[in-house]
C-alpha cells in the first residue's frame, strides 16, 4: 500500500484481512485517515454486539450464540432482540 501508516495499523489491517470473509470485507468502510482506521475496525470486530435480552416467544439465539438471533415459528413479528450494553449512535438497522 502507498499509505504511510504505523506498524500497529498494518498489523491491525493484516489481522482483519486474515479473519474476515469476503462478504465482511466488502462491507467494511473505506479507510480514511483520522475517521476510520484499521485499529478501530479491528476493535469493532473483536467486540461483537451481543443480544442479552430476547422478548417474545418466537425468537432465540442461533445455536446458543448471543451474537446471532433467529425466528422460530411463524409469528416472529412480535419478538425483539435487545443489547443492553451498547447504544447505536449511527448506522442503519437491517432486517
Amino acid at each position: 500500500s502507498t499509505l504511510n501508516w504505523s506498524l500497529a495499523e498494518e498489523v491491525a489491517r493484516q489481522e482483519v484481512c486474515s479473519k474476515a470473509t469476503d462478504v465482511e470485507m466488502s462491507s467494511l468502510p473505506q479507510y480514511a485517515r483520522g475517521t476510520t482506521t484499521w485499529l478501530s475496525i479491528l476493535r469493532r470486530y473483536e467486540h461483537l454486539l451481543e443480544f442479552d435480552v430476547l422478548l417474545g416467544g418466537f425468537i432465540e439465539h442461533r445455536n446458543g450464540d448471543k451474537t446471532a438471533v433467529c425466528a422460530k415459528g411463524e409469528d416472529h413479528f412480535d419478538s425483539v432482540a435487545v443489547s443492553i450494553r451498547y447504544t447505536m449512535k449511527l448506522g442503519a438497522h437491517y432486517a
